[in-house]
């Protein structure tokens, strides 16, 4: 066995991890007779209902403001600490006021009527209030609201973690019970985000290094809405907190993590809308949970070789497939989502979105190395494909290519499709390390060179605990990270 460890940390990846493990629900087979599609055991373990009964429960740890738990907010032991602590200092009368439980949510009351769960898509409040799957109480993990701002500095971001990891006995409880019901842990697949949960991200992973040295971390890191490339210098005192923030990030899994792919913020999908919408129509700037079932999609098929029943897929095997450099630690994630019928030679071309970079797939020539898969493809439809990958430079075994049954559509997929919500979905999903992840790479790095000699800058470095040679130091380890993927990626971002 080859368990992983899953981590969710921020709105928007609880957002996307609770479309993932809502597919992992669909796989599962109830006839003796079927077979499922994947190995359960390497994601899933037994945990305990709300009904305290046994039951599969993902290996997972959830952090995210105790606030956007909706009804799975519980009261952990940094608010039981916190009681306690009353208790024994205060000798004075003691009122608590406890708050309304939150009402149930209205897909899952559909769920238990058994309703119609197609003709609308039910009012969502919290990433929660769709979930398919029951959590075990460990993976719950509330930050209390009063740690958290809204937008944690880098500093703020890692003394959150010590001091919730101290309240809470985090990594010497709940994350050791985790690896401990492993038969022999592989590594973490992470997702994050990087304005809110950025310097705790980092804090975390250290920790876990220091506890699992060889263990592989496998990174889906959601940036901010922030665009170092179009910044400018004069808004360094709105912009700069931010971008140096993420910049920070890169720097940190570059270090702590086998392997990462940045993933832009919706808001910056602007090159990719057009390719977007000739299969799905959302509104990218206010639908947290439609945004985040496309990139959910992606990542889920992505990653489905670590899951599938028979592979031999890890994680260690994809970060060395798509590193085989050793210098390109940062990759890039697309594909396709609801690809048409049929799918011609072009179609793996025209509607490629990359959600790393927002480039157009014109020109393959220069990528280091692809990992694709596909989803319910027809063999007339896999022969375009495979005409498609035949004009990329890239042979085997730098180029991979799986064919996968399609993917589930559950009913807490929200209605993002031209037509009718289908029961499954024909895609492709691939990543990919390239010259062209260094457009980033170098935005932020002539951001935060520039921001090192903007006085202007010295309140805002301030308030987020560094000084000016600690950003001089970070503009210089971005631009070798940019050296490790050549030239190329500059003159592609000036196409």
């Amino acid at each position: 066995m080859r368990e992983i460890i899953y981590i969710q940390a921020g709105s928007f990846a609880n957002y996307a991890g609770t479309h993932f493990w809502n597919t992992q629900e669909s796989y599962f087979t109830y006839d003796d007779n079927d077979e499922p599609i994947v190995n359960h055991d390497l994601s899933f373990e037994e945990g305990r209902s709300p009904q305290n009964q046994p039951t599969l429960c993902p290996r997972l740890l959830a952090f995210d403001q105790k606030s956007n738990f909706g009804t799975l907010t519980k009261t952990n032991k940094t608010d039981t600490a916190t009681d306690t602590s009353l208790d024994t200092t205060w000798r004075g009368r003691v009122v608590r006021e406890t708050q309304d439980p939150i009402p149930q949510s209205e897909y899952h009351a559909r769920l238990e009527e058994e309703g119609d769960l197609e003709c609308t898509d039910p009012n969502i409040r919290y990433w929660s209030d769709y979930s398919r799957v029951f959590l075990d109480r460990k993976s719950i993990q509330a930050i209390p609201d009063a740690l958290e701002s809204t937008e944690a500095g880098w500093s703020v971001g890692q003394e959150l973690f010590r001091r919730y990891n101290e309240d809470t006995e985090l990594m010497e409880g709940a994350f050791r019970l985790l690896v401990e019901n492993c038969d022999n842990f592989q590594g973490l697949q992470m997702m994050h985000d990087t304005p809110t949960f950025g310097g705790f991200s980092h804090a975390f992973l250290t920790s876990f290094r220091d506890e699992c040295l060889k263990a592989s971390t496998l990174n889906f890191s959601f940036l901010s809405g922030a665009d170092p490339n179009h910044a400018g210098i004069d808004n360094v005192s709105e912009r700069a907190f931010t971008i140096i923030n993420d910049a920070l990030c890169l720097q940190s899994l570059h270090q702590l993590s086998d392997i990462t792919f940045p993933i832009l913020n919706p808001s910056r999908w602007s090159t990719l809308e057009n390719t977007l919408s000739q299969g799905l129509t959302y509104d990218v700037q206010t639908a947290c949970i439609t945004t985040s079932a496309v990139i959910s999609s992606l990542v889920e098929t992505a990653t489905l070789p670590l899951r599938l029943k028979g592979s031999r897929e890890d994680i260690t095997m994809i970060a060395d497939h798509l590193n085989w450099r050793k210098c390109s630690r940062f990759g890039e994630l697309g594909g396709i989502v609801s690809s048409p019928f049929p799918a011609t030679e072009t179609t793996f071309t025209d509607l490629y979105c990359n959600f790393s970079t927002g480039l157009l797939n014109k020109d393959e020539h220069g990528v280091f190395a692809r990992r694709n898969v596909t989803r319910g493809l027809l063999d007339q439809d896999l022969a375009a494909f495979d005409a498609r990958c035949d004009l990329s430079s890239l042979r085997e075994p730098l180029i991979s290519s799986i064919h996968a049954p399609a993917y589930p559509v559950p009913t807490s997929f929200p209605s993002i499709f031209r037509h009718t919500k289908p029961a499954s979905m024909r895609m492709t999903s691939s990543l990919v390390t390239a010259p062209s992840t260094s457009i980033q790479l170098m935005g932020y790095a002539r951001f935060v060179e520039q921001t090192a000699r903007t006085r202007r800058s010295d309140g805002v470095l301030m308030s987020m605990g560094l000084e000016s040679d600690d950003v001089k130091e970070l503009a210089s380890a971005l631009w070798e990270i940019v050296d490790g993927y050549g030239n190329d990626g500059m003159d592609e971002g000036n196409d």
